[in-house]
């Protein structure tokens, strides 16, 4: 086996017993940037690999000190993001499938044409790095999620403090000199004791926004039935108006966190309820439909007021709200957690409304 350079090009490696066909491979790719390193003994070539992953493997099939398809088997066990090229003098259909199926991402037949090697292994190189970029991109943003997620939380968490002394002492000024203060006085206070209220609601929201991005996840069998019924219960002092007329039918299953789905069905009901509640008989309607697979859809309906859906892509953003305060209280955190709480499953929330005709939620499970 040659010794491997300090390198930042590719590298490729080749195993094959036979040392003539190593130096032939390494004169083959010697044209192109890579770094090639020959091994005729399978088994040094494995702790090799396990040490220090290439960008590609080249692999004879036959060789008498470990049969090329149990080296293939370890390989793809070993380091299932390094692409594998069979080469052999077998040219049999069931063997090139056979190696195929095995795991092989190409099946090239000795004699090797240079120029089509070339291509192929060209080609799965670049393959192969890009899903490494990506790999590192996908874990430094990850990274940078989690530092965000930190930040927020320990934001919303110093934030309390002052909050709380605002409202505090505002309360002592209304209870002892209320009486006492101009008229205007007494209503700048009542505005801060609500916007001291108002600011508290937004912190929980963005300490539990912060969460979600940070609790693991341990899907288990949940019946939403039974979520929404408890999301109903606890939701239950809500409903200030008319009494809401429910129309629920019997939801399929699904996988997922309990916890955090039912803090998904209370946060979409308590929209609702909020958003009907101006009409003279508000409803809601809960149903849902297996998808292609294993796939769900379950739906959400109320015949509120409704949003432009031109607006739509504000809805499920921190702190968006599509109606004033003053129309309807809230913080524009509800929907935004929902969405976290979907993705975090691996699924998704959708909604669909027109102004007065009322809104439909819809939470897509993956199959």
């Amino acid at each position: 086996m040659s010794d491997p350079l300090e390198s930042s090009l590719p590298v490729v490696l080749v195993i094959d017993d036979k040392e003539f066909n190593l130096r032939l491979m390494r004169a083959y790719l010697q044209s192109e940037p890579y770094q090639v390193i020959t091994c005729s003994d399978p088994r040094q070539a494995l702790q090799l690999v396990a040490d220090n992953p290439p960008d590609l493997v080249l692999l004879d099939l036959m060789m008498p000190v470990l049969d090329g398809f149990a080296v293939l088997d370890l390989l793809k066990k070993a380091v299932p993001q390094v692409p594998v090229v069979v080469i052999s003098g077998l040219d049999e259909r069931d063997t090139r499938l056979r190696g195929l199926a095995a795991g092989a991402r190409d099946y090239l037949t000795k004699p090797v044409d240079r120029f089509e090697l070339l291509i192929r292994v060209r080609n799965l190189v670049a393959l192969k790095q890009a899903g490494d970029a990506l790999a590192r991109a996908v874990g430094q943003l990850e990274s940078a999620n989690r530092d965000l997620n930190a930040f927020a939380g320990g934001l919303a968490h110093d934030l309390q403090q002052p909050i709380t002394t605002i409202a505090s002492f505002a309360h002592v000024i209304q209870k002892r000199s209320g009486h006492l203060l101009p008229a205007d006085d007494v209503s700048h206070l009542k505005r801060i004791i609500g916007a001291a209220g108002t600011a508290h609601r937004m912190i929980r929201g963005l300490l539990e926004f912060a969460r979600l991005g940070q609790k693991t996840i341990e899907t288990v069998p949940v019946d939403l039935n039974q979520v929404v019924q408890e999301a109903r219960s606890a939701l239950g002092h809500e409903v200030q108006g008319p009494a809401i007329t429910w129309t629920v039918a019997p939801l399929p299953p699904v996988r997922g966190d309990p916890s955090l789905l039912l803090l998904a069905f209370i946060n979409l009901l308590s929209n609702g309820i909020k958003y009907s509640g101006t009409r003279n008989q508000p409803a809601i309607w809960i149903d849902g439909q297996a998808g292609p697979g294993t796939a769900r859809a379950i739906r959400i309906r109320d015949n509120g007021v409704g949003f432009d859906m031109a607006h739509a892509d504000r809805l499920f953003s921190p702190f968006e709200r599509l109606h004033s305060a003053a129309e309807f209280e809230g913080t524009g955190m509800g929907l935004a957690n929902v969405r976290r709480i979907m993705e975090r499953h691996g699924g998704s929330v959708h909604a669909e409304s027109a102004p007065d005709q009322g809104a439909t939620f819809t939470l897509l499970f993956r199959a």
